[in-house]
């Protein structure tokens, strides 16, 4: 593990795979902010190309100081290991709040960014988001992590791989509740991703786009990736059937396929 400091936040990173050619591409977590929840995608790209994962500010080894939490920072936080390890440019693979960081790298650093995967993310807090994650933060703050890890586990993941794939969730979880981070921290990242709305400048993207989803995600509705791939000029659209949340992790082979085929292009 490597740390890098970025806007005065120690930002906690690994390469993997550092040896190997090609341009890196960087897997940027979902709103719990750690490089395990990558390893899915980390580890089999890292045997092909270098691969990047970190912990988002706030989260993991990475610093948890309140008051320093938004998109446009956690994308900041990228660059910064960006420059560190001398990377010009990177593919982005981001999912859900990492999905949002990639917008931000697209739009702020467009020759920083070779091609960025955007999935299971979301354009703006409309009123179902809002209501969702103004709910998370009330439960995280009254009673506690624990009970909002129970509760968002039956939203986050697909029914049918929950029901078949228990006990790998309880374990998931105890390995998060080890690394949790304070609930006045994860309140206020939950506040960034509530402030979070680049609408307006999407369709000022060049970067080749990727986004991708699933029709029975709950938490970010495929209706925000069709919104995206609208706006986004080129953009490219697929869309599971199922796997909830993170469908990326339950059709693991066939997501790192798919990913893999659009990086390959824009190499």
């Amino acid at each position: 593990m490597a740390v890098v400091n970025s806007g005065g936040v120690q930002i906690a990173y690994e390469v993997l795979g550092a040896d190997k050619p090609g341009v890196p591409v960087f897997f940027i977590a979902g709103l719990n902010g750690m490089r395990q929840s990558c390893l899915k995608q980390a580890v089999p790209f890292s045997k092909e190309r270098p691969v990047v994962i970190h912990d988002h500010r706030g989260t993991g080894a990475s610093a948890k100081p309140l008051g320093v939490y938004s998109v446009a920072a956690m994308a900041s936080d990228v660059i910064a290991i960006m420059d560190a390890q001398g990377i010009d440019r990177a593919h982005m693979v981001g999912t859900s709040t990492g999905g949002a960081i990639a917008q931000v790298l697209c739009l702020d650093y467009p020759d920083r960014v070779q091609s960025a995967a955007i999935c299971c993310s979301w354009t703006w807090p409309d009123p179902f988001f809002r209501r969702q994650f103004e709910t998370r933060k009330q439960l995280l703050l009254t009673v506690g992590t624990e009970v909002l890890m129970r509760v968002t586990s039956t939203t986050l993941n697909d029914p049918r791989w929950v029901a078949e794939h228990f006990d790998e969730l309880l374990e998931r979880e105890s390995g998060l509740m080890d690394r949790a981070s304070p609930p006045a921290v994860d309140a206020e990242r939950i506040d960034a991703l509530l402030a979070f709305d680049e609408r307006a400048r999407l369709a000022d993207i060049r970067t080749p786009v990727a986004i991708v989803a699933s029709r029975n995600d709950v938490v970010c509705p495929a209706y925000f990736s069709e919104q995206m791939a609208q706006i986004i000029p080129g953009a490219e659209l697929k869309i599971w059937d199922d796997g909830g949340h993170f469908f990326y992790l339950v059709y693991q082979d066939a997501f790192n396929a798919h990913i893999r085929e659009f990086l390959t292009r824009h190499d």
